[in-house]
């Protein structure tokens, strides 16, 4: 039984079952149903959705074995992202978006986006 108190820490991503080299600063919007004001004359009017994709940025430590140019490739693939708090969250048809700078630092930031993430419970 996961203990309550817990908060999210560490993650570890996978992209057709290979795991990346995180470097402990990767994100995700879990995307989905997504609402936006419509205003009204004499009221607040109302709303109307539109569902956006989900996006994960990847915190990669850039080693050996890390190919950057490779992973523009990526396309149709599933993502998935476990938490060790036990959530695991999995983006269906995901491609890549985008690769940041490559610094000094040893890290790279790389961006996948796709259909919205579903939560595994």
């Amino acid at each position: 039984m996961a203990n309550r108190n817990q908060v999210l820490g560490q993650v570890t991503i996978e992209i057709d079952g290979e795991r990346m080299p995180t470097s402990g600063e990767s994100t995700l919007q879990i995307g989905g149903p997504q609402r936006e004001n419509v205003p009204g004359d004499f009221d607040a009017g109302g709303f109307m959705e539109r569902t956006v994709p989900s996006r994960c940025v990847v915190g990669l430590l850039h080693r050996d074995g890390v190919s950057i140019a490779s992973m523009r490739s990526i396309d149709n693939a599933t993502l998935i992202m476990k938490a060790d708090t036990g959530k695991t969250w999995v983006v269906r048809g995901a491609y890549f978006v985008e690769a940041g700078e490559i610094s000094q630092d040893g890290k790279v930031q790389v961006t996948f986006e796709g259909q919205p993430a579903e939560e595994l419970v």
